[in-house]
């Protein structure tokens, strides 16, 4: 590779600056949209409730915190818990949900919604079917996720273990308005549909493949939210770690991986953090911005 070549690639690919050279911008952001799971929230009640803390600060600060995820409301009122909502005065609203697919304003009022073609979807089933997945298949509605009968032992385990609420069983027939799909870690040959065209894919905690309508993602949800509010990327601050957390990483102005997030991540975020998600990497990053 030439000299010239490697520059390019430092340019292109590795845009992102550690945090030890970080400066306080001239102006702070006035939204900050923040990713959950890998980066938010953590197990350890003590380290999660500094976490907690700094969320208040940033209300404190007349800053608008809120969640850009890939949970629905339901699922992230679970793993939260009600302790949080009561004690930060934020009620899940206004809020990116579901990768982007379900945006709701400030008063809980849904401003924007994508879903599945129903051919997107007859050629799914087509897939699933051929093979033998169903039970490994969840689809994700905008209040509840579903299963075409009983989801196997494995993924209710996984879904446990990450405070998800488990699906209902449902029927091609009943489902309808659908805004989501995970399954398992696969290749997808979907006929007649084309990735990026008809739907799009990411993966999650490295081992379920999330398929989303076209035109939906993370940074589609926050611009709709942030246009809904009167304000645009150059207000707002985004933290997270994963590959469905890219796209707002590229748009915010400001923007921070946690020190454990993705590769891929790292390198289109602002800043890289040199804390882990748990070790409280959200509360170091409302610190630098905000303490006097």
């Amino acid at each position: 590779m030439s000299i010239l070549s490697i520059i390019i690639f430092i340019l292109i690919y590795v845009s992102s600056v550690p945090i030890s050279n970080f400066t306080k911008p001239t102006t702070l952001p006035k939204y900050f949209a923040i990713d959950i799971d890998g980066t938010f929230f953590i197990n350890d009640q003590t380290k999660f409730q500094r976490n907690v803390e700094a969320f208040k600060k940033l209300k404190q600060k007349n800053v608008t915190a809120f969640f850009c995820t890939g949970r629905d409301t339901h699922c992230t009122k679970n793993l939260l818990g009600d302790s949080f909502f009561n004690d930060t005065g934020y009620t899940r609203f206004p809020g990116v949900y579901l990768n982007g697919a379900v945006v709701y304003d400030d008063k809980g009022e849904v401003i924007h919604m994508k879903t599945f073609s129903e051919e997107f979807l007859q050629a799914f089933y087509k897939f699933m079917d051929k093979e033998s997945i169903s039970d490994k298949v969840i689809f994700q509605g905008k209040d509840g996720c579903y299963c075409l009968g009983e989801l196997y032992e494995d993924g209710k385990k996984f879904m446990e273990s990450k405070k998800l609420s488990l699906p209902t069983n449902a029927t091609k027939d009943t489902l309808n308005n659908i805004v989501g799909i995970s399954l398992p870690f696969m290749p997808l040959v979907i006929e007649n549909m084309k990735e990026g065209t008809d739907y799009n894919v990411k993966t999650a905690y490295n081992v379920i493949t999330q398929i989303t309508p076209p035109d939906s993602n993370k940074k589609i949800g926050l611009q709709k939210l942030l246009e809904h509010l009167g304000s645009n990327e150059n207000e707002c601050a985004f933290i997270g770690d994963d590959l469905n957390d890219i796209e707002p990483m590229e748009y915010c102005y400001l923007s921070f991986a946690v020190a454990d997030a993705q590769n891929e991540v790292k390198n289109k975020a602002k800043w890289v953090l040199d804390k882990k998600h748990d070790e409280c990497a959200f509360e170091n990053v409302v610190k630098l911005l905000y303490d006097d």
